[in-house]
């Protein structure tokens, strides 16, 4: 059997169910058994590392992120790379929203250390940025900025007018990168992130190959690291067309712990009672 030296989970929809929760517990239990095969977990996700070290936090055994979807690497602790926007693009950006005729229901930029969230917005909850501000002009905020993600969770559009946003956007400003995040969302970010890229810097820098690693995601920003890994495994739950192009897709949805009995099964790992 091949052996697989890295493992990379995707967070929303996939680790985590539909009520934003995993099993703390039976995630440990596997993180650490990876560990003694000599395997290395990697999260990848489209969150920011604020909120990844949020989720994570009763996980101390998670060393490896890959956030914003490429555009931060964290290693043991530090920063092996990171690609921000250009501050004259986030300005166009915000003016481009404001011609949407479907405005979201937020907006949001997620920086160094915390999210800032347009004002308008104020009177939205967000218990998933554990640490937020609000911004009228461009010129409060203060950091860089890796991801401007807009959410349209009430609305609830169809996922072809979303997709037919993210077109718009690729075509309009050749400098970013968008894609449907799932849950309705856009994350655009800088041109050049993705999480496949950001996943090789990762595993080249640990020593290892892409076709060494197993990677597991539920939608389009999934779509080139499921691709480029050594098995790419579709959520049960994934987006059609990340289903298209896995090599494998999981028995169960990512509300029954799906990810963690595939990965279970396939390394041959006990799951707590």
């Amino acid at each position: 059997m091949k052996k697989w030296r890295f493992v990379a989970v995707d967070v929303d929809g996939t680790l985590l169910d539909d009520n934003d929760h995993y099993d703390i517990a039976c995630f440990n239990a596997v993180v650490r058994q990876l560990a003694q095969q000599g395997v290395d977990l990697i999260v990848a996700s489209g969150n920011s590392l604020d909120a990844l070290q949020t989720i994570f936090a009763d996980s101390p055994l998670v060393k490896n992120f890959v956030a914003e979807n490429g555009g931060r690497i964290i290693s043991n602790g530090y920063e092996q790379f990171s690609k921000p926007h250009d501050r004259a693009i986030i300005a166009q950006l915000l003016a481009w929203e404001q011609t949407l005729q479907l405005q979201p229901d937020l907006l949001s930029l997620s920086g160094a250390n915390q999210t800032f969230i347009s004002d308008q917005f104020k009177d939205v909850a967000v218990p998933y940025y554990p640490h937020h501000c609000y911004f009228i002009n461009l010129a409060e905020v203060n950091e860089p900025i890796f991801n401007l993600n807009l959410n349209w969770f009430k609305r609830r559009p169809a996922i072809d007018w979303i997709m037919s946003q993210v077109h718009q956007l690729n075509q309009r400003f050749p400098q970013v990168h968008a894609t449907y995040s799932g849950a309705y969302g856009i994350d655009v970010l800088p041109a050049g992130v993705d999480k496949a890229i950001g996943l090789t810097q990762l595993v080249n820098q640990l020593g290892g190959k892409m076709d060494e690693l197993v990677a597991f995601g539920d939608t389009s920003n999934d779509l080139a690291m499921i691709q480029r890994a050594g098995c790419g495994y579709a959520m049960k739950n994934a987006t059609a067309d990340l289903l298209a192009v896995a090599d494998r897709v999981t028995h169960s949805d990512n509300n029954h712990n799906g990810l963690l009995k595939e990965i279970a099964e396939l390394f041959d790992l006990s799951l707590p009672k």
